[in-house]
């Protein structure tokens, strides 16, 4: 019979408490990596790559990257992050305070340390943002799919914004080598007073490194879906998927000779929504090898702005302009100077 908690000592109780916590951990996370398998089911497109490694099985200990973080807001009135928990080849550290335009709000790189993502890897990603708190996570390096001979790699991202809540998610650059197939779904939850910025990167393999570099993946599968917190109403859902060797990408209404695409989703309240609009614009130019354009979501929910040019340098310019220009009108703050080493 357990003793009540009344008479336990106070290590005990520690303890106790500690070994509460870790269960309800286990169970966040096995309960996560149930949903990643029920959406790599549901993948159609990955069919064809079902087969097992023969080093190592998909998504067991060690290829099953788990992370959860959460930001809450102090009565100090700056954010901190107040939640982490992570598994192996995920890892985070405390939140640093180095954005000079935002100094209330922590910045969390996500590092990996596998160094890069391999056959048979599942990721799953979770983002909670408290009332009124804000965050921006970003990763350390661009993130590097290798070659593949067997099965897929897979990540699912499940982001939540609650009332007043403020994130910024902006990954480096996914790096597809030849033959390699990547599945990837994001969720996203937001209050209608909630505002966030997620951007995805794409470059086609190391056009340097080897003559079936470019564009020489097998698979790549996106899909971003944003509901309403408060309704469970969906604002809306966009999914595409590249496979290259079965039909070109390169063409005209795909990349249209481009070989880098960035992809920005903005959620924000209608009237931030049409002043960024109006500042963004639109272009293709030839000569400089760039072309971008924003959409409106349904109800002016916010923005879908995506970006093609030939290189990674030209394309992250345009989605930091963008990045900008919407922290401006959303936020007030400018963005700060830019990493010389990134």
């Amino acid at each position: 019979m357990n003793a009540p908690a009344y008479l336990l000592t106070p290590q005990a109780a520690l303890l106790a408490r500690e070994a509460i916590s870790a269960a309800s951990s286990r169970s966040r996370v096995e309960l996560a990596k149930e949903e990643l398998d029920r959406i790599c089911e549901e993948a159609v497109e990955c069919s064809p790559y079902r087969d097992e490694p023969i080093q190592m099985q998909s998504g067991v200990v060690g290829k099953y990257g788990y992370l959860r973080l959460g930001f809450r807001k102090e009565a100090e009135g700056h954010s901190r992050l107040y939640d982490i928990d992570r598994r192996v080849p995920f890892l985070a550290q405390r939140g640093l305070y180095w954005d000079q335009g935002l100094p209330g709000m922590p910045c969390i790189f996500i590092i990996s340390t596998t160094g890069c993502v391999i056959q048979g890897d599942r990721m799953y990603l979770e983002i909670n943002v408290e009332p009124d708190a804000m965050g921006h996570v970003t990763t350390q390096s661009a993130t590097k799919v290798h070659m593949m001979e067997a099965n897929y790699a897979a990540q699912y991202q499940k982001i939540t914004v609650e009332q007043g809540g403020y994130l910024e998610f902006m990954p480096d650059p996914l790096i597809l080598h030849r033959d390699t197939r990547f599945l990837s779904e994001t969720r996203i939850e937001i209050s209608e007073s909630a505002s966030m910025i997620y951007s995805e990167i794409l470059l086609p393999g190391r056009k340097y490194h080897h003559e079936k570099e470019l564009f020489g993946f097998d698979l790549f599968s996106s899909r971003i879906m944003a509901i309403r917190q408060e309704s469970g109403e969906k604002i809306f859902a966009e999914k595409f998927v590249l496979e290259p060797k079965v039909a070109g990408v390169l063409g005209t209404g795909i990349n249209n000779g481009f070989e880098v695409f960035g992809n920005v989703v903005l959620l924000t309240q209608p009237e931030n929504t049409l002043k960024i609009r109006d500042v963004v614009g639109a272009d293709v130019d030839f000569a400089n090898r760039i072309a971008f354009g924003a959409s409106v979501l349904p109800g002016e929910n916010g923005l879908v702005f995506k970006v093609l040019g030939d290189t990674s340098e030209s394309v992250r310019a345009k989605v930091r302009k963008f990045w900008g220009t919407a922290r401006e009108v959303i936020t007030g703050a400018s963005l700060p100077a830019e990493f010389l080493w990134r």
